[in-house]
């Protein structure tokens, strides 16, 4: 399938005329306007809040803090909220609601702080000595060890060791975090831009111990997520709801720009380091990838950076681990390819390393090194195209014929080429679908999941019809309400890969009913017909070893007037017996100027096999949107913070770089046709392979430009210049 011949998105035409109903939108007669108060120092206590002055400002409506959050249940997500101690700079003490949101802006500027202030902690290397073991490194095991990967270091006949350094990222989705949010009696309606709309409900549902019921959360449409619209959202959502039942009125908050940079998550920072070893033919014989990355004094986070070293390439002797070190900083969280695209710039720049040692080209280094099977998990793949990977992107990019590195070059710019591996595993969830077939035979297809942009409207719509044989046109699909059947959370790839077997077995348990009524029925011409037999297509129901057939809609309108529905579900199995990943390579060539130290992508080759893709155009989209995500990463993204206040600095989208149109190269992407029968529905999910290993093969390319090797990232002017 080309990306020409997939279904444009269901819900394009009410994107861009403006007709989509985002939640912050939503309009309630009565609504309050919420602002917070934010602390200005990193570590402390707050022991007081002066009311007095504000009460008495235009529009002040009332105020909630640690001490009205007392009335909430407590909860790991609401510690921040239910304590009066202060873990970094920016972290809100209260919430102010007022009529309008300038008069809430005002009175939350004007509120006295009686404050007590402590040394903080705001950066890593303060507090080295106190690093600690996290329970998990994302959904793993912090660490691991399969042979005696000290021994055969030693034994080695190359070593590559060195340190691999990431910076922290923020997430800035274009639509910035909001809530809506409004009691009806005992009951709470909470319209939020949020990536786990049942996980939002059982949180809201327990901090005010009401049943979950009485809790509706709506989440229609987003604009982005990336990780960060999750559990680190809920403490400053909670006091809007809170603050909405004191009042008894409608309340809105929305973050700011600025806000968006400590109060929902950001990529952890990194410290890598990693050794290989390789015998005299380019065999890995060792591979030793410690991680040691940033969290904070209020929570426990560690992505999983080392654990693709686990697994990549085959190797008999790995050691891995992760180490945190707790700061007066903001908590991490998930951000896009999390631990996999920090961990593949470490783990694929030393393979550059070591292939440029032993002379052998980097992509043959690789393929020498493929792993027939997970040796970490001791399982074989449900389906493996990484080798198919390196060949076509190889050859769509030339790789074959480049220059000697060092040699190329176009007027003032040095250029050089690069290659790095991609890989992301495969996650799933339980999910439940329901349709509904009217008497005009227009389905209506309804999961109670949320759709942050990547297509899943159309994408759900598409299983649907498929499944019955109709046009894209006659299907309605519903998502992003608890009032629907519980899907999954939109992250980790995974939301695809949960929903397509669940849909594919509501719409059997709907074609099946049909069936049994169209046989059953003496009006129709497939009367008495195998039902097993009857085939769906082209709006048709007809027989698949005869001639009859009649209208899907005829029989509908004659033997269910009043509709039909079925329900389907999905659920993984506890013990997988394969391991199952999404494989990519990533070729890019860079433009290096040598006086001013600056780099261009200029072109992006990639080739991706990530089991059935549903709809080519909106994968298409997907890949350039994460190859995009790592060339930010690579060269631009990175937040500094003031080690003496632990304030963000250039908290804005004008100091913190990110890509634009000017850093885009032209992208030439290969999906390579993968059957994976082992997977329900055959599908990986997609959206974090092409923001994994790009970093590296960036990397990669400068030095074979300039002859410099970078090991931090993002690739500054002074890396590159040698200062």
């Amino acid at each position: 399938m080309t990306v020409h011949q997939s279904p444009v998105r269901l819900e394009a035409a009410l994107k861009v005329t403006g007709r989509a109903v985002y939640e912050a939108e939503t309009p309630m007669a009565g609504m309050l306007h919420a602002a917070l108060i934010q602390s200005p120092i990193a570590k402390g206590r707050l022991l007081g809040l002066d009311m007095e002055p504000v009460r008495g400002m235009p529009g002040f409506a009332d105020v909630v803090s640690h001490a009205e959050a007392q009335a909430l249940a407590p909860s790991p997500p609401l510690a921040l909220v239910r304590e009066s101690a202060i873990h970094f700079a920016g972290q809100p003490l209260g919430l102010v609601v007022a009529e309008t949101l300038q008069e809430a802006e005002a009175c939350a500027r004007a509120v006295p702080l009686e404050l007590s202030s402590e040394p903080a902690v705001t950066a890593m290397s303060q507090a080295l000595d106190t690093a600690f073991a996290p329970d998990l490194a994302g959904r793993y095991p912090p660490s691991s060890q399969r042979g005696d990967a000290a021994a055969a270091l030693a034994a080695a006949h190359l070593v590559v060791r060195n340190r691999y350094d990431t910076a922290v990222n923020n997430h800035h989705p274009m639509e910035p975090h909001s809530v809506v949010c409004a009691w009806e009696g005992d009951r709470v309606v909470v319209h939020t831009g949020t990536q786990a709309i049942f996980l939002t409900r059982r949180i809201v549902a327990h901090s005010f111990q009401i049943p979950m019921e009485q809790v509706r959360v709506v989440s229609r449409f987003m604009g982005g997520g990336f990780g960060c619209k999750g559990p680190l959202w809920l403490p400053w959502l909670m006091w809007a709801i809170l603050a909405s039942q004191r009042t008894g009125r409608p309340v809105r908050l929305e973050l700011t720009r600025a806000q968006l940079f400590n109060l929902v998550g950001r990529r952890q920072e990194t410290v890598q380091d990693l050794a290989l070893g390789f015998d005299a033919d380019g065999r890995l014989t060792a591979i030793d990838h410690q991680v040691l990355a940033q969290t904070a004094t209020h929570g426990d986070y560690s992505d999983a950076t080392a654990t693709t070293a686990r697994s990549l390439y085959g190797c008999a002797n790995v050691t891995t681990g992760h180490l945190v070190v707790r700061t007066n900083e903001p908590l991490p969280a998930p951000m896009r390819a999390p631990g996999v695209a920090p961990g593949t710039f470490a783990l694929e720049s030393a393979m550059d390393e070591a292939a440029e040692a032993l002379s052998i080209d980097p992509v043959e280094l690789r393929v020498r090194n493929y792993a027939d099977r997970d040796l970490d998990a001791d399982k074989p793949w449900s389906s493996n195209g990484l080798l198919a990977c390196y060949a076509t992107a190889a050859e769509q990019f030339g790789w074959a014929g480049r220059p000697a590195p060092g040699k190329a070059s176009d007027g003032r710019w040095r250029v050089g080429v690069g290659m790095a591996s991609s890989v992301y595993p495969v996650h799933r969830q339980p999910c439940r679908v329901k349709v509904l077939i009217d008497a005009d035979a227009r389905l209506l297809v309804q999961c109670g999941t949320q759709d942050f942009g990547q297509g899943l409207y159309t994408a759900m719509g598409q299983l649907a019809a498929d499944g019955l044989g109709i046009d894209m046109d006659q299907v309605r699909v519903e998502l992003g309400d608890t009032d629907l059947p519980e899907g999954p959370f939109t992250g980790g790839s995974m939301v695809t890969a949960s929903f397509a077997p669940a849909v594919e077995d509501a719409m059997a348990d709907l074609r099946a009913r049909l069936a049994e009524l169209a046989v059953a029925d003496e009006a129709s011409p497939l009367a008495g017909a195998d039902a097993s037999d009857l085939i769906f297509a082209g709006g048709l129901v007809r027989s698949g070893s005869g001639n009859a057939a009649e209208s899907l809609a005829d029989l509908v309108a004659r033997c269910a007037p009043e509709g039909l529905e079925a329900e389907g579900a999905a659920t993984p199995p506890e013990a997988q017996p394969s391991s199952a990943n999404g494989y990519g390579a990533v070729f890019v060539e860079v433009g290096v100027d040598p006086d001013l130290g600056e780099v261009r992508v200029r072109r992006c080759v990639a080739a991706f096999a990530a089991g059935r893709i549903l709809n080519a155009r909106m994968a298409h989209s997907q890949y350039v949107g994460g190859l995009t995500g790592g060339i930010g990463m690579a060269l631009h993204e990175h937040v500094d913070t003031d080690k003496a206040t632990g304030r963000i600095v250039g908290d804005n989208l004008a100091d913190y770089l990110i890509p634009t149109h000017a850093d885009m190269p032209e992208f030439d992407i290969t999906m390579l046709d993968e059957d994976d029968p082992l997977l329900p529905s055959g599908i990986k999910g997609i959206g974090m392979l092409g923001s994994a290993g790009i970093q590296a093969a960036i990397a990669n390319a400068v030095h074979d430009a300039v002859g410099r090797r970078v090991r931090r990232l993002p690739i500054r002017i002074e890396d590159v210049l040698g200062q």
